[in-house]
């Protein structure tokens, strides 16, 4: 009977000792599942934040190249502009420096002066080119010295030097500078 009571005994202890393992390893098994899951989880959050910063990132620098690329392309549009400006500029020179051989020079010259004096209020003097100064003188004009250094125009002044006036090609084209280079811009509209 005691074996009887022993081997049940024995039994109910066994059946005790495989449920509780039962338990436990069903118990092990939902931690292991749960940490997998949460496992995922994070790594897939962090995989998914990664994936938006290097986007992000990426973003931000196509759009600094971008960026450089236009200004670096407005910079050369400008040069190039620039230049442009530059050589027409250069040409108005040269046509201007050619004028002053020509008959039409010769008919404005005496005009210019006669505008200064009107400008200065009379009893002016002239100081030009040493060519031009016989056209002047020619044209009733008092020439004070013909050694001016210009390629046309001339300077008057009055004769007791309070005031002077500029009108040698260079200081006109200096003074309407920015107009020129709009009508260039312009194409001359």
């Amino acid at each position: 009977m005691y074996a009887v009571a022993a081997e049940s005994l024995l039994r109910e202890v066994e059946a005790k000792r495989k449920n509780a393992l039962d338990a436990l390893e069903a118990e092990y098994s939902a931690k292991v599942a749960e940490v997998k899951s949460r496992t995922e989880r994070e790594s897939s959050f962090v995989i998914e934040s990664a994936k938006k910063q290097a986007g992000e990132l990426a973003q931000r620098e196509r759009i600094r190249i971008e960026g450089a690329s236009k200004l670096q392309a407005k910079k050369s549009i400008f040069d190039a502009t620039e230049k442009m400006l530059e050589s027409n500029i250069s040409s108005l020179r040269q046509a201007l420096a050619e004028y002053t051989g020509s008959k039409e020079y010769a008919e404005l010259l005496p005009r210019m002066a006669k505008y200064a004096s009107k400008r200065l209020g009379g009893d002016t003097v002239v100081l030009c080119r040493e060519k031009d100064a016989p056209i002047l003188k020619k044209a009733g004009f008092e020439v004070l010295h013909s050694n001016l250094n210009t390629m046309g125009g001339l300077k008057a002044e009055r004769k007791d030097g309070t005031l002077e006036l500029d009108l040698t090609f260079e200081e006109i084209l200096r003074g309407r500078e920015d107009e020129v280079r709009g009508l260039i811009l312009s194409g001359g509209e």
